[in-house]
């Protein structure tokens, strides 16, 4: 028995051999594996994002956080006079930025100037509207009654978040605030 054993293993043993000798050239036997020519990635090759979660994070990234919060609109309230109209600020195709009024009119002005605030708007222990805290930006001029109109805004990449807009009458000593719009 111990010598047909030993038969036996020898038998295996060259067998096994032939086989790995025959069979493992390295190329792949098309008709085991029809997909033999698409290589199975690795772990090492597979990347760790899809490239385009990477591209619009990229994107998103490079926003300012006025920028990322578009488009914005809101309905005038009346503050220092009767203030009426909507806004709407809003990336046109080309990049840039613009806040368009409609069907907007207030209070005469020779100067009246549109302002961009950080702070919502709220109303004060008196009732009356208000911006709640933040920087403001002096934007452009505009027109007491002409509508509609358009108001590039420069500068938008460097904006933080915007939370209301004012039409601010710049003419002292009283430099009026004639109505605000809150933006959501």
């Amino acid at each position: 028995m111990r010598f047909a054993l030993r038969e036996t293993s020898a038998l295996v043993l060259a067998g096994v051999m032939v086989l790995c000798s025959s069979g493992c050239d390295g190329g792949p036997n098309p008709s085991i594996d029809s997909q033999a020519s698409t290589p199975t990635p690795t772990a090492a090759s597979m990347p760790l994002r899809p490239p385009t979660t990477e591209a619009g994070r990229n994107d998103s990234a490079a926003m300012s956080g006025f920028e990322r919060q578009l488009p914005l609109e809101g309905r005038f309230v009346s503050q220092w006079t009767e203030t009426v109209g909507s806004v709407e600020i809003a990336r046109r195709s080309d990049g840039s930025v613009w806040a368009t009024l409609t069907d907007f009119s207030t209070g005469a002005s020779p100067n009246l100037r549109f302002y961009l605030n950080e702070g919502g708007l709220v109303k004060n222990a008196d009732g009356a509207w208000t911006t709640d805290g933040g920087l403001s930006s002096d934007i452009a001029s505009v027109s007491a009654s002409a509508s509609p109109q358009e108001i590039e805004i420069r500068g938008s990449r460097q904006m933080d978040e915007i939370h209301s807009v004012t039409i601010f009458d710049y003419t002292g000593p009283d430099y009026l605030h004639f109505g605000s719009a809150p933006l959501g």
